[in-house]
């Protein structure tokens, strides 16, 4: 856990229990005495509710135990993560009765900011990355056939069928033998070199997979992607060729990078000025040229994104790295 995370839940001011009947057809909220915080908690729990209806659907589905919805931290004007500065963070789960004194049992976590006009999903793999609540919905609710590739990536979660727990023999399974190929990768400046695998190498849906510890066949620690007619993507739908007026537009702020032609140029920076993506942990790009630059975009130096000469899309994604692990 990191210590973003730690202090995220050691500083938690108030946790707030709603408790939801779940029995027939009746399915409204039954509130508890919530002291000073009692309306703000029940517009943010209302506003959750009624934009994530498979929370009820789940509900429904479950009519023995007691669903239960608790904000577990509510925005710390004082804090330094802009995320606990400005969200809600929203507990959804069970109390289960089993025969004793019962359990709670957490189905998800939420996000909602203090505007209650967008929600995050968190990934409860690591904690400390977020998920847009459409591609919850789409990619993480909804049931998946096994070995299934929808060519989506998210972080900490799968590669399409790959999982941070797939060994060679799944991703053989998954893909075929043929479409594998073992070979040698560099790092920046030469100094690492990487033993990977490369599926579907040479064509448009090539992708890198790197090993934990870099030892082969072991577990997946990243991969990357950077054909620009591929069929991978991560949230968002960013790909390699995803302009970088389309990233100012899903960050909602300008951010940024590194200056072109060196080993680190096109890399972005500081934590996308907190923007929407600064919440995907574990997904990092790399921004490459569409045309010839003046020179002062070039070199060691920092840009923006909102450089009038780079927009629209005089730059897009070179590159795109998604860890597993």
């Amino acid at each position: 856990m990191s210590l973003a995370r730690y202090r995220f839940y050691l500083r938690c001011l108030v946790v707030c229990m709603v408790c939801i009947a779940v029995a027939g057809g009746a399915s409204l909220v039954q509130a508890a005495n919530m002291g000073p915080t009692e309306q703000e908690t029940r517009r943010v729990i209302d506003y959750l509710t009624a934009s994530v209806p498979e929370i009820g659907e789940l509900a429904r589905k479950n009519p023995t135990s007691r669903l239960v919805i608790a904000v577990e931290q509510v925005p710390d004007p004082a804090a330094e993560n802009w995320l606990e500065r400005e969200y809600y963070q929203v507990y959804v789960g069970f109390y289960i009765q089993d025969g004793g004194p019962g359990h709670r049992s957490r189905w998800s976590t939420f996000l909602v900011n203090q505007a209650r006009t967008e929600i995050l999903w968190v990934n409860f793999l690591t904690g400390d990355s977020y998920v847009p609540l459409a591609d919850w919905r789409k990619y993480i609710f909804r049931e998946r056939k096994v070995d299934a590739n929808d060519w989506i990536c998210i972080p900490f979660l799968r590669i399409g069928p790959i999982e941070p727990t797939s060994s060679l023999t799944d991703i053989t399974r998954m893909f075929g033998a043929q479409n594998l190929t073992r070979q040698t990768v560099y790092g920046p400046e030469g100094i690492e070199k990487f033993d990977v695998t490369v599926i579907y190498a040479g064509t448009a849906d090539e992708i890198i997979v790197y090993w934990h510890d870099n030892s082969y066949g072991s577990t997946p620690e990243r991969v990357s992607f950077r054909q620009e007619q591929s069929r991978w993507r991560t949230v968002y739908a960013i790909k390699p060729g995803t302009t970088i007026a389309e990233l100012n537009r899903i960050n909602g702020r300008p951010f940024d990078f590194l200056g072109f032609g060196w080993d680190y140029g096109g890399n972005i920076m500081n934590n996308w000025n907190s923007g929407a993506l600064a919440a995907m942990r574990g997904l990092s790009l790399r921004l490459g040229t569409d045309r010839e630059l003046p020179r002062e975009y070039y070199g060691d130096r920092v840009l923006q994104s909102n450089m009038p000469t780079l927009l629209p899309d005089a730059v897009k994604v070179w590159r795109v790295e998604v860890q597993l692990r």
